[in-house]
């Protein structure tokens, strides 16, 4: 699990840093390309906008993979009062 987060935590990392640099220059792939958002023609953004709300969406399952695996870290090493075996 760990690894996991680790993976993702580089590719959200990778994309935000996408999204910054599309964002801050008005990337288009094309001329007259249009990104609405969730189909409403009124909304339009650019490339880089659309890239950061992915790396947002990544960096939250991220994160909550970073809590799951320490979650799991701290039941598997033992330190809870649960793993006392009765004499």
């Amino acid at each position: 699990m760990r690894r996991m987060a680790v993976v993702t935590s580089v590719i959200s990392a990778v994309v935000l840093v996408l999204g910054l640099v599309e964002w801050l220059t008005n990337f288009k792939w094309a001329q007259g390309d249009q990104d609405p958002l969730f189909g409403d023609p009124r909304i339009l953004l650019n490339d880089g906008a659309t890239t950061l709300i992915a790396a947002g969406f990544l960096a939250a399952g991220s994160v909550i993979m970073w809590i799951l695996a320490g979650r799991r870290g701290q039941e598997t090493a033992g330190g809870g009062q649960g793993d006392q075996r009765p004499s």
